[in-house]
């Protein structure tokens, strides 16, 4: 059962991670593995033994969440966009009490403070850097093509593991989103040709491929970076990930294209609903996390 529970949990970052706002690595945080995670490139052989072998079956999760369910968002996001955001933003301020632990009763940190101030105008800006971009950027089967994705992919994973930033709005910001999200639809063609016969949609291999590349690069080297910043400087380092996850909501918000004016009782009943539940099972995720380090 634990092994179902830490799939459904990856399925849920996966899911976050494809909503343009929604920072995965705040959802990692959210479910309580974030130092697991991190940990996959320790030097100690044995710690990253144990967290590759720990964090197995929410990567599963996590691949089923982006690659197969990635049409689920995309209907949430079409009929149910405003309770849908509000159920992830709910769940990113449920995980701030867990993150204020991490500094509660230590010294004041005016460098943390500093960092907290910078994260969230740096959240606060980043949704307006876009403008119409989403759309603009093509990656096409040639060298350039490659190594675009490859940047593309770093950028992507490297970001989505620092909680509160969105590796999909980074994408939105660049201009690729739509392209990379099309790439991830694409793979449905993929499999039909190689079990069907039918014709493989090379660009679609070619551009997941790359991208996949550069994404293993950036969760490997920005994990081992943000593993020794927590290790020489943590107080600071959970300072400025509190205003990362604190400003979150609000470039989901804003990038989500929402209209308030058109928007009934029902709508707004619903959403607030929806935030209490995220927020609670942010919260309940946390206990558990606590209950099963003390076991």
């Amino acid at each position: 059962m634990k092994y179902v529970i830490a799939i459904l949990k990856g399925i849920l970052v996966g899911l976050a991670v494809l909503i343009p706002g929604v920072s995965g690595g705040s959802m990692i945080m959210t479910m309580g593995i974030y130092e697991q995670a991190i940990s996959i490139t320790s030097r100690d052989k044995s710690v990253r033994r144990a967290a590759i072998i720990f964090l197995i079956p929410y990567v599963i999760g996590i691949v089923v969440g982006i690659l197969g369910l990635a049409f689920v968002i995309k209907w949430l996001m079409e009929h149910y966009l405003f309770e849908t955001a509000l159920c992830f933003i709910g769940m990113i301020l449920g995980s701030l009490p867990m993150l204020y632990k991490k500094v509660k009763g230590e010294k004041f940190s005016l460098v943390g403070a500093l960092l907290f101030a910078l994260m969230v105008g740096i959240m606060i800006a980043l949704p307006h850097l876009s403008g119409n971009a989403g759309g603009e950027g093509k990656l096409t089967m040639s060298l350039v093509g490659a190594l675009m994705a490859i940047v593309l992919g770093f950028i992507g994973a490297g970001t989505m593991i620092v909680p509160g930033i969105s590796g999909s709005m980074v994408m939105l910001v660049l201009g690729y989103y739509n392209d990379i999200i099309g790439h991830i639809t694409g793979l449905k063609d993929i499999v039909k040709g190689g079990l069907s016969g039918a014709s493989i949609p090379w660009g679609h291999v070619f551009a997941l491929g790359f991208f996949a590349v550069g994404a293993i690069l950036g969760l490997l080297l920005v994990s081992r970076w943000i593993k020794w910043l927590l290790g020489h400087h943590p107080v600071p380092t959970y300072y400025a990930i509190m205003g990362l996850m604190l400003a979150s909501p609000y470039p989901i918000f804003i990038k989500s294209g929402l209209d308030f004016s058109t928007m009934g009782a029902g709508h707004i009943i619903a959403g607030c609903v929806t935030l209490v539940l995220g927020f609670a099972l942010a919260l309940f995720l946390d206990r558990q996390g606590e209950k099963a380090e003390k076991a």
